[in-house]
Parts: structure tokens; C-alpha cells; sequence
């Protein structure tokens, strides 16, 4: 039996929607960094999982070769905020505990690309906050809910962060725990999900009511889904080593400073 986290988010359930039935396999249901603590402590094999978390335990993982990315624009992985970017030297944003990568992202747009540096802040009830990272489904509502009219800035990170270096980011990985080697069903669950993220983004019609719901329309869910990108090709994992670069000169990597991802990658037959 496998057990495999289950990330519930639009970027990812094109594939979740496929295997959820899958024999031999568990699944468990949670947020990215829940998903990472549950794989970290081995309490699931496999998972999707926020890509800093690699970094900080990489002798203790191989990478599916699968990823969560984008090339430019996310949709998904915003700045909200009162004010122009360059304006928010000193100011208070908000990070969401749902995700480790995207608020290190954020980090490294603001005080590497911009030179600026904020106040962060977990408390969602702080009067004084400029600005919040938001990720995931509620993050795309707001993304296409922000008309022209609103007084509120959207920063997509993703785009901010492919100006900046003309590479990919990549926001998660599939990573398993090197003591599930040699379990029967990995290599055929490894290729199951490769090819199913293959598929024409067209056939995601055949579930997208399920997000139509929360006031995004059918044409905007399937750009959505082309923006979303799974592949794991060289420039993903230039792309992934410079992120490691720079969240270690931010001190987010626990002091690993992992320069050559390669040899981590999972070969399956």
C-alpha cells in the first residue's frame, strides 16, 4: 500500500481526479504544509509537496520527475495589496500558513528583485496590514474577481518571479521518501501519474463544474489550467536551484545550500 498526500487545490487535481480510486494506494487530504510535516515524518510515502521542503530534508527524498509550475503568470500565488509594490518598504503583509514556498517566494521577489524590505507578519487580525500572500483556489478567485475598478493591487509572483530570471518557478514537487524504493506498486503509480499529466487540458471539462461554484467561469478555469505546468525539464530545474539560492542567502533552507538536484531525481523503470 502507498500513502500519498492529497493536495485539494485546482493546480493539482487534474491529476488527483484520475487516482483517487487507484488500488493500492491511501490517500491522505491536506494543506501544502501539512502535506510537508506528514511526509517528513513519514507518516505518508509520496506527495506534492511545497518545493522548499526538498531543500531543508533533500537526504531524506527523491523527486518524481513531475512539478507544479509556471512560466510567467500563476494566477494563484498572489500579493494582495493596498499599494503599489515599490511602496511597500516597511509596511505589515500577511503570510497564509498554508504554504512555505510561496511566502519565501514572495521574500525573494520583494527583497532581491524590488530591494525592499517589509514587515511580515502570521496574524490575521493585525489593523495595520498592507498587503497578504494568498495561494491556491481562493487566490484564483481573487485573481479573475478583481475588476478594473478595484483600489487593490495584484501581484502575481509567478510572473514577478519569470521577469526577473526568464525561468520557470517551480512551486511544487512530487517527492517520495527513499525508503519506499522497492515497493511494488511505485514505479506503476510514478508513470500512472505522468501520463495522466499529459493529458489535454480539455478533458479537465469533464470535472470543472466542481469549481464554477466559487465564481469562476469555465473559459477562465481552463486558462487557468494552461498556465499550470507539470513538467520537470532542465530549465525547471535551473529554475528550482536558483530558488534554493536565493531562499538560502534569506536563511529558509535550515542551512542547506543544495547547488546540483540531478542526482536526486527518481529514475523509475
Amino acid at each position: 500500500m502507498l500513502k500519498v498526500g492529497f493536495m485539494d487545490y485546482a493546480n493539482v487535481y487534474p491529476i488527483f481526479h484520475y487516482i483517487q480510486d487507484m488500488a493500492g494506494v491511501e490517500f491522505l487530504k491536506n494543506y501544502p504544509a501539512n502535506l510537508n510535516i506528514a511526509i517528513r515524518d513519514r507518516v505518508i510515502d509520496i506527495s506534492p509537496s511545497s518545493s522548499i521542503e526538498f531543500i531543508r530534508n533533500y537526504e531524506q527524498y527523491n523527486i518524481i520527475p513531475l512539478s507544479i509550475s509556471s512560466i510567467g503568470k500563476v494566477k494563484s500565488v498572489l500579493i494582495i495589496s493596498d499599494c503599489l509594490i515599490e511602496n511597500l518598504d516597511g509596511r505589515k503583509i500577511y503570510f497564509s500558513k498554508e504554504s512555505n514556498t510561496s511566502t519565501i517566494l514572495a521574500r525573494i521577489v520583494l527583497e532581491k528583485f524590488y530591494n525592499i524590505k517589509p514587515v511580515y507578519t502570521i496574524d490575521r487580525d493585525d489593523t495595520d496590514i498592507s498587503a497578504e500572500v494568498i495561494i491556491g483556489d481562493s487566490a484564483l478567485k481573487e485573481y479573475y474577481s478583481q475588476s478594473t475598478t478595484s483600489s487593490k493591487k495584484i501581484i502575481d509572483l509567478g510572473e514577478q518571479w519569470y521577469k526577473a530570471t526568464s525561468l520557470p518557478f517551480v512551486f511544487g514537487l512530487w517527492i517520495m521518501n527513499k525508503d519506499i524504493i522497492g515497493n511494488p506498486n511505485l514505479d506503476m503509480f510514478i508513470e500512472t501519474i505522468i501520463e495522466i499529466s499529459k493529458k489535454d487540458r480539455k478533458e479537465n471539462l469533464k470535472f470543472i463544474d466542481r469549481y464554477i461554484d466559487f465564481g469562476v467561469t469555465k473559459e477562465q478555469m481552463l486558462q487557468y489550467w494552461d498556465t499550470i505546468d507539470y513538467s520537470f525539464t532542465d530549465n525547471h530545474i535551473k529554475g528550482l536551484e536558483l530558488f534554493y539560492k536565493y531562499a538560502y542567502e534569506l536563511d529558509e533552507t535550515y542551512g542547506n545550500n543544495l547547488v546540483d538536484i540531478k542526482p536526486f531525481v527518481y529514475r523509475y523503470k
